[in-house]
């Protein structure tokens, strides 16, 4: 393995929240045309583009809820470290 495995998920982590902020970026974008032009509208006359936008954003979005899922689950992991923590404090 090239790197290890909490380096591996940092850098997952750090994908997901960069694609969570663009997407938030994105929906800024729209609520500002909507607020200054009181509607938006988008049309997309190439189907392929419009499939692979779809295709886009449902891949972020079951990336960003894959990451979110292993980051709860890690939660509950105990860590080598935490019994050595636990003594030295108390």
């Amino acid at each position: 393995m090239l790197f290890g495995r909490r380096v591996t998920f940092a850098i997952f982590v750090m994908a997901s929240q960069l694609l969570l902020i663009a997407l938030g970026i994105a929906w800024i974008v729209h609520m500002v045309l909507i607020a200054k032009n009181g509607k938006i509208y988008f049309i997309e006359e190439n189907p392929a583009i419009l499939l692979a936008e779809i295709a886009g954003t449902v891949l972020i979005t079951l990336f960003a809820t894959a990451v979110f899922a292993i980051q709860i689950y890690r939660l509950g992991e105990r860590r080598r470290g935490d019994d050595k923590e636990k003594g030295s404090r108390g």
